[in-house]
């Protein structure tokens, strides 16, 4: 049984990973990052499309049938490759042309690409292509390849370098015909999709990611984001949920990092505020004392009758007499 569906005391990368296992969550993922789901109903995709095959074996329980997916073993073994653990998988179908057409769905949360020292791209690859050769003895049998599931290997990656954040990348496998001009069939083809999510620390206009980053990036509180994810996506928490997403909050050392450069920013903004206005007051002395020498030398006044003139108060006066 997967932990992060259980565990009272997860870390982060568990909250995260429980987050993202309920339908409603996949369901925006699937429509707006995968283009077979893109004329789908975000209420035919969650209720039907997900795990929509009573006949596919489940090798967990789901915390709730209704709200969370069953999913599939999660790990890959090979005697050659070792063991491979991906962090959330499941089976979806989709009828296409009359026909009802069955995915292997792999979502990789990732927490931040600033601290690792490998390629993302180059983890992608390898997890989509074990998801592709763990079919063999599983989903078909012997040499029976034409049983081989398409499958789609999407990375939400939060904390993201400057020059990764508020993109979408997809890489999927094409023909190319250098001679000839004989086409194989796309189905026999397409079927490996890799899908990188990548947010940052900003909001932004693309649905998809905002909605990511409203739940994983966002200093907003739990209730906050509750009421978003109800009015915006039609998203329904539960006072469970409600609670991952304010421990999700505490744990986050990039959310606490955000947090920090926001006080510093508010900080620096109010210094520079209180800055402008002692600058704008000193300013106006300054004219203020230019003004009265002016027409005390050009009407021959005295001080006083040059600050009368200006209809400077009675305090000012006592402040500006010892500066002219």
């Amino acid at each position: 049984m997967n932990n992060f569906l259980d565990d009272k005391n997860a870390s982060y990368d568990a909250l995260a990973k429980k987050f993202l296992s309920r339908k409603a969550i996949l369901a925006q993922i699937l429509k707006n990052s995968v283009k077979e789901f893109a004329d789908c109903s975000l209420e035919e995709i969650e209720q039907k499309y997900i795990e929509g095959d009573p006949s596919l074996t489940i090798n967990t329980v789901p915390l709730d049938d209704t709200f969370y997916i069953k999913g599939k073993n999660a790990e890959s073994k090979s005697p050659t490759e070792g063991l491979v653990t991906f962090d959330i998988i499941f089976d979806a179908i989709l009828p296409t042309d009359g026909e009802t057409a069955k995915f292997i769905i792999n979502v990789e949360p990732q927490k931040t690409t600033k601290k690792i020292n490998y390629k993302l791209m180059k983890r992608a690859v390898y997890y989509a292509a074990r998801l592709i050769s763990a079919q063999k003895e599983t989903e078909f049998k012997n040499d029976d390849y034409n049983k081989l599931k398409k499958i789609f290997s999407i990375w939400v990656c939060m904390d993201v370098q400057n020059y990764r954040a508020d993109s979408i990348q997809e890489y999927r496998l094409t023909e190319k015909i250098v001679h000839g001009n004989f086409h194989d069939d796309l189905n026999n083809y397409d079927l490996m999709t890799i899908i990188i999510l990548n947010l940052g620390e900003n909001s932004t206009t693309h649905k998809l990611l905002n909605l990511l980053h409203l739940i994983f990036m966002d200093l907003k509180s739990s209730e906050e984001k509750s009421k978003i994810l109800h009015d915006d996506y039609q998203i329904e928490l539960s006072r469970d949920m409600k609670e991952e997403l304010e421990k999700m909050g505490g744990l986050m050392e990039p959310l606490l990092n955000i947090a920090k450069k926001q006080a510093a920013k508010q900080a620096a903004e109010q210094a520079a505020a209180e800055t402008k206005i002692k600058v704008a007051a000193e300013t106006e002395k300054n004219t203020l004392i230019k003004n009265i020498r002016s027409l005390m030398k050009t009407l021959n006044l005295t001080a006083q009758q040059a600050m009368d003139a200006l209809q400077i108060s009675a305090d000012k006066q006592k402040e500006f007499i010892s500066l002219i």
